[in-house]
């Protein structure tokens, strides 16, 4: 090798180097970047170290959508203790939201990402009347001197999802939130495209995959009430299942990984599980840097280095569905087990 091309080539190991020691985990591409609600967690508050607020649900619940907005802001929960949780944040994920809001236009050398540990208690309380719960954060100081604080975000998403998602467990409860009297109707039928929105029950992560997933189910939850000729087929938080149809893990030079997952059917106030239809979800990870992708292509036997995108679809992510062929719901009190047979 020539000289130049030895200094060449270790000026492209030096670079490379440096923007694995920034970048190694891979960028994360995060659906959508405006959660469900509006609440930016990828551009931090600048808000005060603590949040307290009371929310209108069970400790259980608060306790399990915080869970699931952790990860938007890169934490990985150290430890829970009932209603006691402390998080931190994983270093490649902050470095993958990093890279995600520089995309996105962030700015800086933190690119508006507020790193330092969380402390979370829940516990019953009452207001005006209104039973739910009592839900404080403390944000512990941040790395590179950044006087933010992740507390606010991370207390309104919350709060988002609470009332995004409501109190049901679809898995526990498959037709939905109790209804508020009793419906004497009879057995109507349920016309082919009949719209239905659903909400992703809990949070997607790509590296959470593996190739031997696919096939595995994906839980949904009904956004709200479905109404026909005055009767509720399908209620608030009844389940709806997908499945994953494809998947690639992130890799090097420069691989985003791909997520892919349809749905299947949704529950109906009778326990029918009815056939819906939707867009198939094709989602692929965010942009590495044009300069990593050039040294990629330039310097190929380093090319290994860089790595592709890894994905995060939040909770409570919405689409728009609808039903698939006809069937006969039965919407009165005395409501069958779900075996009720579809029109021919």
């Amino acid at each position: 090798m020539t000289k130049g091309g030895l200094q060449n080539l270790r000026t492209a190991i030096r670079y490379v180097a440096f923007v694995s020691f920034l970048s190694l985990a891979s960028p994360l591409f995060v659906i959508a970047q405006t959660p469900p609600c509006g609440v930016a967690v990828l551009q931090s508050s600048d808000g005060p170290k603590t949040d307290e607020r009371f929310l209108p649900a069970s400790p259980e619940v608060v306790k399990q959508d915080l869970l699931k907005v952790l990860p938007a802001l890169g934490y990985i929960v150290r430890k829970d203790q009932g209603l006691h949780i402390e998080a931190i944040q994983d270093l490649q994920r902050v470095h993958s939201l990093r890279q995600t809001s520089i995309d996105a236009g962030g700015r800086g050398l933190d690119a508006g990402i507020i790193s330092g540990p969380v402390s979370v208690d829940i516990k019953e309380a009452n207001q005006a009347g209104t039973q739910g719960s009592q839900l404080s954060i403390e944000f512990r100081s941040g790395f590179l001197g950044h006087k933010g604080s992740n507390a606010g975000p991370l207390a309104a998403e919350t709060e988002c999802l609470v009332k995004l998602l409501g109190t049901n467990d679809p898995s526990k409860n498959p037709r939905g939130d109790a209804p508020e009297k009793s419906n004497s109707a009879p057995a109507i039928p349920l016309p082919a495209g009949t719209q239905v929105k659903v909400l992703l029950f809990a949070p997607m992560y790509s590296k959470d995959y593996k190739k031997d997933h696919v096939g595995r189910p994906i839980q949904f939850e009904v956004a709200e009430d479905v109404v026909v000729d005055g009767a509720t087929i399908f209620r608030r938080g009844a389940l709806a299942v997908g499945h994953l149809t494809d998947f690639k893990n992130a890799g090097g030079y420069g691989r985003h990984a791909t997520l892919e997952f349809t749905f299947d059917t949704a529950t109906a106030v009778d326990g029918q599980q009815i056939p819906v239809t939707g867009d198939i979800q094709q989602i692929k990870g965010g942009r590495t840097s044009d300069q990593l992708q050039s040294t990629a292509e330039t310097q190929p036997a380093l090319g290994w280095l860089i790595k592709g995108a890894d994905i995060l679809v939040r909770a409570g992510t919405g689409y728009d569905l609808a039903v698939s062929g006809q069937s006969l719901i039965q919407t009165g009190t005395n409501l069958q087990d779900g075996r009720i047979a579809q029109l021919k």
